[in-house]
């Protein structure tokens, strides 16, 4: 008797018996999947049969049921469908819409293995288990499998899978040319194709007001523009280190969109199609699109018809909110933000759920935050969870955050303002229900940890909540205490773990360590999953690897998932070298967030701010150092010929040369500064020879520290692995290269004009 697959799998005794050994010949393998099986389950068989043909070079066949030419069946079912009577199935184990199955036995003297998903993604997500079981390990950048093809065998195994976490979130888009803003659907499909593999279930899309994701249309007020990174360009020119990454390219810039001079209408359509075809390329993939946006400032183009607009004090000032005469209960701006909240709704109805900030720290909502609070107290009574001399007490000993305490007690004070704000929209009758999705599901961002208590009070039922305790891991270990606080039994919650800060910018950074110990107070305090924060990914795997592990297997630990990483890529000679460089590399991410945090943000000012007379400083000399340790164990890796082990050993030696090379620029800056100042102190001081000579000096100098910068952003075009890579390139090319060329040639000209 054979089971059909896509049913109850209630295995009796009789039928099903548990063997030491499952091998099989590889003449006739067969995927048994139900014909009418969903598209996912249908790709997960896809899936395994690419599979096997790659492990093993076995072809496997998909039927809809088994044969008695079969050598090996494999399974493929969801626990939910009934299996009928006649087939005298036994009860399945209970499984989530999360939850796997994988099961070796053998049926009528054959190997069979049970491959079984509480629904069609979690049966994927088996499929790719199964594939980890044989050795198979997933980067960012691709799978990579064992050096030696076996003979079929289905490995022993019986066990059930449930994740720690339900929400695992992978943070899409962005707003800086280091991240994945830069990415187009060429980019993005092999990418989700990995982060599915690494059972990921949600990624965040984001939309700026000034980005060209959402076109508003308000009062007849129709929005005329949008760009990319705040309206900073970053030109492909022949001089520029790196030049041979980008082809044909004139300007970096997404793929997918044209160039701002084609007009705001081509460059807002091409951005839903990406949008769309990124929501919709996820679903395929089992992931769910949430789509992010702000509904308290508006593109510049609306200013006329903002009440008492104001710009906004962010990167390119492009963007308005209402000023210090505007209540939250105005009825004129709840129609323009409600409005925006049915335009994201209508535009993208197959994102879920909608996420929307509630962070403001305008002045006149600020001081509103007595008002706000009596008025929730009227309609959700939150004084009966805590009292507004209790959040004010709480913020303002809040002194290890960021700016201290008073920044902590306006944020306060105008998320007070904000949460009222957002639930008023939220459950106007005009907004959501008059969208084609009258029952979406709302997730906040961002409030204050001190409105925590009153949260699951205020948030609409099925709401979740994002929460961001601070900037970088290490802060946020520091400050973990908090996550005892979040009101995750009432409102699932995702903490935003930082595994590549924006702040620290450009050099290689590690935080497994930190992610350890936060994973830990995350699953004790209940918290319902984690969303990435990240630009660059290349520097990712070991930490996504761990991420993507303990969210199923609370005892993971960092070191377990490096040995296995490393192991699995690059051999057994390599884990100890290759860790030795992590552990460094945990220890001067740690270093610099104390000292130095926004190192190297990619502004216009990333190098030109350390343009000051003087030597390295004491912690950046022990940065570089602590680099050039790590450095020293990467090439310590052995290389074996092996193409994508050579590539990861490769990579890291070139990524930890770009940070030792990145802060001997420093230092040439600094000494080209430092002649300079000598050269101006002399033309003060009445010594024209003198000041000519340390001109010419400076120049020399500047020139050089041009030339260091040329070869360390070359350094990292050497191993650059993606666009969020190349995007790093052009970004330092504009913001490091070009200002110290500029620099060089104009100090040159003053040598030449002195008397």
């Amino acid at each position: 008797m054979f089971i059909r697959p896509g049913y109850s799998l209630r295995l009796t005794a009789s039928i099903l018996l548990l063997c030491a050994a499952s091998s099989a010949r590889a003449d006739s393998i067969e995927i048994v999947a139900a014909k009418d099986a969903p598209q996912l389950q249908q790709f997960a068989a896809s899936e395994l049969q690419h599979y096997l043909k790659r492990l093993f070079g076995v072809t496997a066949s998909v039927v809809t049921a088994p044969t008695a030419q079969s050598d090996a069946l494999l399974l493929l079912g969801i626990s939910t469908d009934d299996p009928g009577t006649s087939l005298g199935l036994a009860s399945p184990p209970t499984l989530s819409d999360q939850g796997f199955l994988l099961r070796t036995t053998r049926l009528n003297g054959k190997p069979v293995m049970l491959i079984v998903g509480g629904s069609p993604r979690a049966t994927m997500w088996a499929v790719y288990e199964l594939a980890e079981q044989y050795g198979v390990r997933y980067l960012l950048s691709g799978d990579v499998f064992p050096t030696d093809q076996k003979e079929f065998y289905l490995p022993q195994v019986d066990k059930v899978f449930e994740p720690a976490f339900r929400l695992r979130w992978w943070k899409g888009m962005g707003d800086f040319a280091i991240g994945t803003e830069g990415y187009g659907m060429a980019d993005y499909r092999p990418l989700i194709d990995q982060l599915a593999k690494l059972k990921f279930n949600r990624i965040r899309v984001g939309s700026g007001p000034s980005q060209p994701f959402l076109h508003l249309d308000i009062h007849g007020v129709k929005q005329n523009f949008a760009t990319l990174w705040y309206g900073e360009h970053f030109p492909i020119t022949d001089d520029m280190p790196g030049r041979k990454l980008f082809g044909t390219e004139k300007e970096f810039w997404n793929p997918d969109l044209p160039l701002p001079e084609a007009g705001y209408e081509k460059l807002a359509e091409a951005g839903q199609r990406h949008c769309h075809a990124l929501i919709d390329y996820a679903r395929s993939r089992g992931i769910e699109a949430s789509f992010v946006a702000s509904v308290t400032d508006f593109p510049k183009g609306f200013s006329s018809i903002i009440p008492d607009a104001q710009t906004v004090n962010q990167l390119g000032s492009l963007t308005v909110a209402p000023g210090p005469k505007v209540r939250p209960d105005s009825p004129e701006l709840a129609d323009i933000a409600g409005t925006v909240i049915r335009t994201i709704i209508n535009t993208y109805p197959d994102a879920e759920p909608y996420g929307f900030p509630v962070g403001t720290e305008w002045r006149s909502w600020t001081d509103l935050y007595e008002w706000a609070w009596n008025e929730l107290d009227k309609q959700y009574h939150v004084s009966q969870a805590t009292s507004l001399d209790e959040i004010l007490r709480r913020a303002s000993q809040r002194t290890d955050y960021p700016d201290g305490a008073p920044r902590a007690i306006r944020e306060a004070k105008g998320d007070l303002t904000g949460l009222y704000f957002l639930a008023r929209l939220w459950s106007n009758p005009d907004i959501v229900p008059k969208t084609c999705k009258p029952h979406a599901r709302l997730v906040v961002y961002e409030p204050a940890e001190e409105l925590y208590p009153i949260l699951s009070r205020v948030l609409p039922k099925g709401s979740e909540l994002v929460i961001v305790v601070d900037y970088t891991a290490i802060g946020i270990v520091r400050r973990r205490s908090v996550l005892e606080t979040v009101p995750a039994k009432d409102v699932p919650t995702t903490l935003v773990l930082p595994v590549h800060e924006d702040n620290f910018g450009v050099l290689p950074q590690l935080t497994t360590g930190s992610l350890h110990i936060l994973t830990r107070q995350m699953l004790k305090c209940g918290l319902a999953g984690f969303c990435t924060r990240q630009w660059m990914i290349s520097d990712l795997d070991p930490s996504v690897a761990y991420l993507a592990k303990v969210a199923w297997n609370p005892d993971t630990t960092p070191e377990a998932v490096y040995t296995d990483q490393v192991r699995a890529v690059c051999g057994q000679d390599a884990v100890a070298p290759m860790l030795e460089a992590f552990r460094q590399l945990e220890a001067v991410t740690a270093a610099i967030e104390r000292h130095d945090l926004g190192i190297t943000f990619p502004v216009p000012s990333m190098m030109m701010r350390h343009w000051s007379p003087g030597t390295l400083s004491k912690d950046h000399a022990e940065d570089r150092e602590t680099y050039r340790r790590a450095l020293v164990a990467a090439k310590k890796v052995p290389l074996t010929g092996r193409p994508e082990a050579d590539a990861y050993a490769r990579y890291w030696v070139g990524r930890l040369q770009f940070a030792v090379s990145y802060f001997d620029t420093i230092e040439a800056v600094k000494k080209a500064a430092t002649a300079e100042q000598a050269a101006q102190d002399a033309k003060r001081n009445g010594d024209l020879a003198a000041s000519k000579a340390k001109l010419a000096e400076a120049a020399t100098l500047a020139k050089a520290a041009q030339a260091s910068a040329f070869q360390t952003i070359e350094t990292l075009a050497g191993v650059a692995k993606n666009r969020t890579d190349l995007g790093t390139v052009a970004t330092m090319a504009e913001y490091v290269y070009r200002p110290l060329k500029h620099k060089a040639e104009d100090l040159r000209a003053q040598c030449n004009n002195a008397p």
